[in-house]
């Protein structure tokens, strides 16, 4: 099945602003606020920031809006709010104390579009 557009998007603006270890996961049928979380990580708060502002930039630019945003002051986990998907944005310590992927781990894990090959 292939992503929706936002969701292409979302992994685009995260990739082009170097985010690692992506991950989305399909929680329709397990969580009753969403349908699907995006998990992400950035090697600083500054890079977490710039991750999640490119984020909101490129889906705001297909008119979809944030509806909440968290964890800027701080940086080390970011969460971006669109309603039907959840986006986190963590620096890896703290994507490993929280371990959000195996509180969802039922969730169905979403294949992520090609990274383009390297322009020469």
């Amino acid at each position: 099945m292939a992503l929706s557009e936002r969701l292409s998007a979302v992994v685009e603006a995260a990739r082009s602003k170097k985010a690692f270890n992506i991950r989305l996961l399909d929680v329709s049928g397990l969580a009753s606020f969403t349908d699907t979380f995006a998990f992400m990580s950035g090697g600083s708060d500054r890079q977490n920031r710039a991750i999640a502002d490119e984020v909101v930039t490129r889906l705001r630019a297909d008119g979809t809006r944030v509806s909440s945003r968290e964890g800027e002051q701080l940086g080390n986990w970011i969460l971006l709010d669109f309603g039907d998907f959840i986006i986190h944005v963590m620096d890896e310590e703290t994507r490993r104390h929280y371990n959000l992927e195996e509180l969802w781990k039922e969730g169905r894990e979403l294949e992520l579009p090609a990274e383009p090959s390297p322009a020469l």
